[in-house]
């Protein structure tokens, strides 16, 4: 009896993750490089909203994630932006580093993911920094979605910076 007690219980956790128990999606993460080619995060938020935490993880092919390569946290006394852009390993001022390595490498599987404190998010994606590598002119930010259900992947599309920001709108009213 006990054992089916416990059966009971472990479905019902795995029964409730499965119906929607994750974070709401906030906002929208895209990536570019600057004109030193270092590797910029994009994030547009949704109204009253914006980031608090900021990892940059290793990546693999289907979207999942490995080990923290940067992580930035908000210093506590500044206020969230909606829209903002800044090199990852040179953060803007207000963000503190909590972990940074030297370099990125151009071949590596990455995923840029967002939080802020009421447990939102923004939608994020596997890339790999040399995806933009030579992308020039306007259309210079990166975002992925995934299409084509079980068996489909990330598709890619270059973002000018008033598409990111229609891309952004879509994300919060969808």
């Amino acid at each position: 009896m006990r054992r089916i007690g416990t059966l009971g219980l472990i479905c019902a956790v795995v029964l409730a993750g499965l119906t929607g128990c994750s974070p709401a999606t906030e906002g929208a993460v895209g990536v570019r490089l600057d004109a030193d080619g270092r590797l910029v995060g994009v994030f547009d938020w949704c109204r009253g909203k914006g980031a608090d935490e900021i990892i940059l993880y290793l990546g693999i092919d289907d979207g999942g994630v490995t080990d923290k390569v940067i992580e930035l946290e908000r210093d506590p006394g500044r206020s969230a932006r909606s829209a903002e852009e800044f090199v990852l390993l040179d953060p803007a001022a207000g963000w503190q580093t909590k972990l940074a390595p030297d370099t990125l490498d151009d071949g590596q599987i990455y995923d840029l993911r967002a939080w802020n404190r009421n447990g939102g998010k923004v939608e994020d994606f596997p890339f790999r920094i040399s995806e933009m590598r030579g992308r020039t002119g306007s259309a210079v930010i990166l975002t992925k979605r995934w299409e084509g259900g079980d068996h489909g992947g990330y598709v890619a599309t270059f973002h000018t910076p008033e598409d990111f920001a229609r891309y952004a709108d879509a994300a919060c009213d969808g």
